[in-house]
């Protein structure tokens, strides 16, 4: 089991970086350190930065936080990261549990950057970090001397926010960790349910997404908001929002074009909540909505700056098609399209 650290579990985080500390140099501490530094570190930070512990029968097996990258303010959207994982359990998959928590945890907060200093050689580190998004951006040579000799770190870094919006604020762990632990375990779900389109969390969403949009594709003539509320009518389409622990965190919708036809519309997951599967979850209700009114073939236009979309689609069976309607002659546009029938 996953969940945040408490006071009572210091004692055990010590003594899994303790052992790093006095074994490897993974930790360049050169000797044990104290647990009144460690439980004021926990107390200054734990607010803005999770602390996370993983448990086996009760007892703490592996740990992942986040600290402050540096003090001055432009930094604060930007976080270290580590994990620590009990020495008898390495190669389990534990380090990937905990970053599969922390990492979520992180961006719904608001941050941007998160950097991982590992010792080389470290291999295992190093495949753990690529395998959930980091990439090397940098070495820092001779950094340290431990064990008789000078050691390099190499820095990763996985960025959490597109490069071309402005930085939200951030929020307190206390203020996202229970949505997302309810999501990890399954706890509590995800409801996504058809709403009208003037609906207040509906404008909410769609003024997000335009914003999104008009940010990353300033040419005249790239980007193609409309949507009107008597073509997401019953009969007609659907405009269907996601809650996450009663949050709405996306949305998304379809339009019907002719009889057997329908274009996919206005799809958006608030920054904060990417990276949790969601947007698939959206666009498989759309789908099924879609299925209902007898459409056999969805279609859809977006950018091409949008490589996360255009990945989501392509995995979810949507192909590239020329250019149709209004999106002729659009600058950015990409169109696609999925057979529903198979």
């Amino acid at each position: 089991m996953i969940d945040l650290a408490t006071l009572d579990d210091v004692p055990a985080i010590l003594a899994l970086a303790n052992w790093a500390a006095t074994n490897t140099t993974a930790n360049f501490a050169t000797g044990e350190e104290p647990l009144t530094e460690w439980i004021a570190s926990w107390q200054a930070t734990r607010e803005y930065h999770p602390w996370l512990v993983a448990r086996e029968n009760g007892k703490v097996v592996g740990f992942a936080k986040s600290a402050p990258h540096r003090a001055r303010g432009a930094y604060r959207w930007m976080a270290e990261v580590s994990v620590y994982v009990d020495p008898q359990r390495h190669e389990r998959g534990l380090g990937r549990a905990l970053y599969d928590r922390l990492l979520p945890t992180l961006r719904a907060q608001g941050y941007v950057t998160l950097l991982g200093g590992i010792t080389s050689p470290n291999p295992a580190s190093e495949r753990l970090h690529a395998a959930v998004g980091f990439v090397r951006c940098g070495t820092y040579h001779r950094a340290g001397w431990k064990f008789g000799q000078w050691h390099d770190v190499g820095y990763w870094e996985r960025h959490l926010q597109r490069a071309d919006l402005p930085p939200q604020d951030l929020l307190p762990v206390r203020e996202v960790w229970p949505a997302i632990h309810a999501w990890c375990t399954e706890s509590a779900g995800l409801a996504v349910e058809r709403v009208e389109l003037g609906s207040k969390d509906a404008e909410d969403l769609i003024g997000g997404l335009n914003r999104e949009l008009a940010a990353a594709y300033p040419e005249p003539g790239a980007n193609h908001f409309r949507l009107e509320a008597s073509e997401v009518a019953v009969s007609r389409g659907a405009f269907v929002i996601a809650y996450l622990d009663r949050r709405p965190v996306a949305c998304g919708a379809f339009r019907t074009m002719d009889e057997t036809s329908a274009e996919l519309k206005r799809m958006y997951v608030v920054p904060r909540w990417r990276g949790l599967g969601i947007s698939k979850r959206v666009l498989r209700a759309l789908e099924e909505h879609a299925a209902s009114l007898h459409v056999k073939r969805m279609v859809l236009e977006t950018g091409t700056r949008q490589s996360e979309a255009l990945a989501l689609y392509a995995r979810n069976g949507y192909r590239r098609i020329p250019l149709f309607g209004e999106y002729v002659g659009s600058p950015c546009s990409i169109c696609m399209e999925k057979s529903l029938t198979a």
